[in-house]
């Protein structure tokens, strides 16, 4: 071999090593063609566009591990909304409907209970999901946020999704911390794009699970939504023994039960914000109820809220001696005051004013 020869062959091997580079490239672009990996990423890639562009993709990949899923969405009549379901999924093994509406709206459509566990870290929101539920039902959940927009009550958002997930279990911590994610991301990306200059909460973790009358505990060992409602004598001499309570931790939704033995129900106080008044009517009642006594032990005030809380009303009911003459009995003063102590603490936790008695549910 000449020493022209020996210049050429390093040149000569580095080209064969290109082709075969080529070679193979093509190949495995050409697999992944045929095996359905372009249309995949395809896929995948849309859903960073999905539903105006707010659909909180990642978390979504998160949540659902790899399912391939269509969407759809945009502005409706009375919210704006996002629909996520199951590519080829005809028995509805995956679904997400997702919404936003401005805070002075009604609530139609958007569920929450004083019974649900409050997301925490710095939202405004609760997670609503039944631990008593069967296998089939653990991949169902509801989860709320409201995000604050300006100072003046009413000046905010009302974020929501509904799902049903089959693979799914929210039982796990980790799941309800996905599902807790894509709402919360695309809550936030909507009200960015449409002007509202809400401040996002912390990243969502180890959210709680909804409560239940069976999940009471000792009154003695109240911490959360019932801690300072009642002092012990007082409890002692109603009756109460036990309580249902959630952790702390502002909601649209929040409550504190208090039973006697066993549970058996006694008292509840529940507190509504904003568009959630809408609940079993409460724009409706007139919450002046603190003057003189009434029968059914029944009570409420009011407060004026900034941004998505806008109004919040806070009620007591009894139901001690429900159609029995001991209804007559009831200690009137201490409840107004009890309704007091639990409205000023929920109504601090949510910057309100200072909660009172108010003719104008309804105004907001």
């Amino acid at each position: 071999m000449s020493e022209a020869d020996d210049r050429l062959l390093p040149r000569r091997r580095v080209r064969r090593a290109a082709a075969w580079t080529a070679a193979v490239a093509v190949a495995a672009g050409a697999v992944f063609w045929v095996s359905g990996g372009w249309d995949a990423w395809r896929h995948d890639a849309a859903l960073d566009s999905a539903c105006d562009g707010d659909l909180a993709a990642g978390e979504l990949r998160a949540l659902l591990d790899g399912a391939e899923v269509t969407t759809s969405g945009g502005p409706g009549e009375r919210a704006w909304w996002c629909r996520v379901r199951g590519a080829d999924d005809e028995d509805g093994r995956v679904r997400l409907d997702l919404s936003v509406r401005r805070a002075s709206a009604p609530a139609a459509g958007v569920d929450a209970d004083r019974e649900d566990a409050p997301l925490g870290h710095g939202w405004t929101g609760s997670f609503g999901f039944s631990p008593d539920g069967d296998a089939d039902d653990r991949g169902e959940a509801r989860v709320t946020v409201m995000l604050d927009c300006g100072a003046g009550p009413g000046d905010g958002l009302v974020a929501s999704v509904s799902t049903r997930i089959d693979r799914a279990d929210f039982s796990r911590a980790a799941e309800r911390d996905r599902l807790a994610a894509v709402l919360t991301g695309t809550a936030v990306s909507y009200a960015h794009r449409t002007g509202c200059e809400a401040s996002p909460g912390r990243p969502v973790k180890d959210v709680g699970m909804s409560v239940t009358s069976w999940d009471h505990r000792p009154f003695a060992e109240v911490s959360g939504s019932c801690a300072g409602v009642l002092d012990a004598a007082t409890a002692a001499r109603w009756g109460v023994r036990t309580a249902v309570e959630t952790v702390p931790g502002p909601k649209p939704v929040e409550g504190c039960a208090l039973g006697g033995t066993a549970g058996a129900p006694l008292y509840g106080f529940t507190a509504f914000y904003g568009p959630f008044l809408g609940l079993k009517g409460m724009e409706q009642r007139d919450d002046a109820r603190l003057a003189g006594e009434h029968r059914d032990g029944r009570y409420m005030l009011a407060a004026s809220c900034p941004g998505a809380g806008g109004k919040a009303v806070y009620e007591v009911t009894s139901r001690t001696g429900e159609g029995h003459a001991s209804v007559l009995a009831l200690d009137h003063p201490g409840l107004r005051a009890a309704l007091r102590r639990f409205a000023e603490k929920s109504a601090e936790a949510h910057g309100c004013g200072v909660p009172k008695a108010s003719s104008a549910v309804s105004g907001r």
